[in-house]
């Protein structure tokens, strides 16, 4: 039996439950610890996701032991797993701009933004890098959410306050992490700030449990936390093992993005071309196309397109596609059902349509995916 210690500043239900399901099938003896480690803890291997080198470093023989982090730097016995945040990023750039949101806010970083092999460490400056590609700006406070908070909860409500009324609705408000999404809610409520109509939400995690059960159903990132913990117990099942494991970072990403109620708004002035897409967004599980949101949007194929491209700079054909994409992504990554019963839940009329349709915008079939999602590369 192998025992494993994890080490985890904020525990995922999501990243745990792959844990310990990897964990039972491998003869792993999980132990977890929060961020404060027994000093001299002795074992096989560590899982960490925000820890330090000095924090970990009071495990017993820690150069010796395997140990698979989120932060530090591939070295010696360290091998890293974090997520692409430029990647990420532009998922949800691209999903507020396709709704038409013209005005986006987060909260900063609690440390200084800095760059990790070359990628954004945090996703807001990753996501301030994103919009800009886009010529548009991120809003941030000039105070930290957490910092404000922690020092007197009542007078760091009042200056979030302040800071949602100062910002021209409607926006789209991106938060990190879950942390403070309920006071998020509490604050926009006493602002009688409606959301989705003028404040749309979105927080970086895939905990159902947090967004689905929140004051607004949230709309969210998903499979993140299912493909880092899938990568991350492997990579250290190999280093137990004693394989030689390359000194080289290890990327996960979202599979796409979760819509529910907080989101579920349209920043376009354009009445048509609303119509259009609010038709694409709900109907796009069924054989529908150009054709037919142009006859409910109440214009020409042609004209339809003008607008798309006016407004989104792509196709209607294109826009349609992509919502189908990210839906195709999730099912591969949060699901077991066959390819025929993801083309019947995404608008495609056989396997075989599906799975030419992923291969020519991704460049691998369908299960190639799943399957790189689900375990590294040996």
């Amino acid at each position: 039996m192998k025992h494993v210690l994890c080490a985890l500043q904020e525990p995922n239900e999501v990243l745990l439950n792959h844990i310990y399901e990897f964990g039972r099938q491998h003869g792993w003896s999980v132990e977890c610890c929060g961020e404060k480690i027994p000093r001299r803890w002795f074992g096989d291997g560590v899982l960490s996701d925000y820890l330090t080198q000095k924090e970990l470093s009071v495990i017993d023989r820690f150069e010796q032991t395997p140990v698979v982090s989120r932060i530090l730097l591939p070295r010696r016995n360290i091998r890293t797993v974090r997520p692409d945040t430029e990647r990420i990023a532009s998922m949800i750039a691209d999903y507020f701009i396709d709704k038409g949101v013209t005005r986006f806010v987060t909260t900063p970083p609690n440390v200084p933004a800095s760059m990790l092999d070359g990628k954004p460490r945090h996703i807001q400056t990753a996501l301030k890098l994103a919009l800009a590609e886009r010529n548009f700006a991120l809003i941030q406070p000039k105070f930290s959410f957490d910092v404000e908070l922690q020092k007197d909860y009542r007078r760091g409500s009042e200056k979030l306050r302040d800071f949602f009324s100062s910002i021209e609705r409607p926006f789209a408000l991106i938060l990190p992490s879950p942390r403070r999404l309920a006071l998020v809610y509490r604050i926009l409520d006493d602002l009688g700030m409606r959301v989705p109509e003028e404040v749309a939400v979105m927080v970086n995690t895939d905990n159902p449990m947090i967004t689905e059960n929140a004051a607004v159903p949230t709309s969210c990132i998903s499979g993140e936390f299912g493909e880092l913990a899938s990568k991350m117990v492997e990579l250290l099942e190999r280093m137990m093992a004693g394989e030689p494991v390359p000194e080289r970072m290890v990327y996960s990403t979202s599979a796409g993005v979760i819509s529910r109620r907080s989101t579920d708004t349209l920043a376009v002035a354009d009445l048509r071309l609303a119509r259009a897409v609010s038709f694409f967004l709900q109907n796009y599980m069924n054989l529908i196309g150009v054709e037919d949101a142009a006859g409910v949007a109440g214009v020409s194929r042609g004209m339809l397109i003008r607008l798309f491209r006016n407004h989104f700079g792509k196709s209607p054909s294109r826009f349609l596609l992509e919502i189908r994409l990210n839906q195709i992504r999730h099912l591969l990554d949060s699901t077991d059902l066959t390819l025929a019963e993801i083309a019947r839940r995404c608008g495609y009329g056989s396997d075989m349509a599906l799975s030419l349709a992923f291969r020519r915008e991704t460049g691998i079939p369908p299960g190639e995916y799943r399957n790189s999602r689900r375990h590294m590369e040996p």
